[in-house]
């Protein structure tokens, strides 16, 4: 407010009072024993053409205030390492009153011309143009420990004061100003628990047909089949899943994978197919691609009991656990083969 003041060289002087808005504690009280005149404060400023407060540089403590005016937040605030976060800034309703304070200006306009983000890991990103006086930024932390994520607002905008001369005369000024605002908050981004991802246990099944392949997609492979001697047979090749793969996190349960067939390959000898005609053993083969084989001798007797032919095939399996985690297994495994007799003189 202005005050009279017995000076021939300042008539007039401002006295400025500035107050804590969050204790409404006044901060730049004089002390006890101040000297008189004493107007209740230590800004005082001599009015006139070319001095008045809005030319004064801001109280520190008073500068300190405007951060409560800007709310950060991390979501969630204890997260895991490689998860997510969501770091937001927003200023609030209350910021125009509170730059009148700061400024001793009225407040015309202001927006916010850019944003700037320290997430507190050795990361920042800043938001240059109109923004908005709210953000939301998507951050993974990479490294566990405690963090803290500051946000800046850079506020420009036009104020209006009234302002006396030392002959007590008023004047209007419209001014430009720039101020910045931050503050901050504390996140926590935990270790990745240890997790453990068990392979599926699976067996080879096949169908076997003689002709054009049939539409195969729902039936189930047998583990053991019956051919005739001399007759090459196409078999189409399926997994049997004896048990899914599985997810332990952090020494407990985490759900179930699911597996799917992705390749093979053939196993061990040659079969009687002829030059051309069969698949050969060490070369892999996409799902859906089928095996040609031919046995021209009937079974083995071993003992006394007709012993059956063993076909050894390697499986290249893909399992997707239930947290999006994608591996690739070899699972050994074979067929058996039982080949007719009563065909020899077909």
């Amino acid at each position: 407010m202005a005050q009279p003041f017995a000076s021939k060289s300042c008539p007039w002087i401002w006295a400025v009072y500035v107050f804590d808005r969050a204790t409404n504690r006044q901060i730049n009280s004089p002390p006890a024993n101040a000297t008189t005149p004493n107007f209740g404060t230590t800004t005082l400023v001599c009015a006139s053409p070319s001095t008045s407060p809005v030319d004064q540089p801001p109280q520190a403590d008073a500068s300190a205030r405007l951060d409560l005016d800007l709310q950060v937040a991390v979501s969630p605030a204890v997260s895991t390492v490689g998860s997510p976060s969501v770091v937001s800034a927003v200023l609030s309703s209350a910021l125009t009153q509170d730059l009148n304070l700061y400024l001793s200006m009225a407040i015309e306009d202001w927006s916010v011309t850019a944003w700037a983000l320290d997430f507190g890991d050795g990361q920042s990103r800043a938001l240059n143009g109109p923004i908005g006086s709210s953000i939301q930024v998507n951050h993974t932390y990479q490294s566990p420990g405690r963090h803290t994520a500051r946000a800046v607002a850079f506020i420009s905008g036009r104020a209006q004061a009234a302002v006396y001369d030392r002959y007590g005369t008023v004047h209007l000024v419209r001014r430009p100003f720039s101020v910045q605002i931050g503050n901050q908050a504390l996140t926590t981004a935990q270790a990745r628990p240890p997790r453990i991802y068990l392979p599926p246990q699976a067996v080879v099944g096949v169908v076997p047909y003689l002709g054009p392949a049939p539409d195969d997609r729902s039936l189930t492979g047998f583990r053991h089949i019956d051919v005739l001697r001399g007759a090459l047979t196409s078999l189409s090749v399926h997994l049997l899943i004896v048990r899914e793969g599985s997810l332990a996190v952090d020494g407990h349960p985490g759900g179930f994978g699911k597996s799917r067939l992705i390749g093979w390959r053939l196993d061990g000898a040659p079969s009687d197919a002829p030059l051309g005609s069969g698949t050969l053993p060490g070369t892999t083969h996409r799902v859906g691609e089928v095996i040609r084989l031919q046995w021209n001798s009937p079974d083995r007797i071993v003992r006394g009991q007709l012993q059956d032919y063993a076909v050894p095939l390697t499986l290249s399996v893909e399992t997707r656990f239930p947290d999006g985690h994608v591996a690739t297994y070899k699972i050994v495994s074979s067929f058996s083969v039982s080949v007719d007799f009563a065909a020899q003189s077909g």
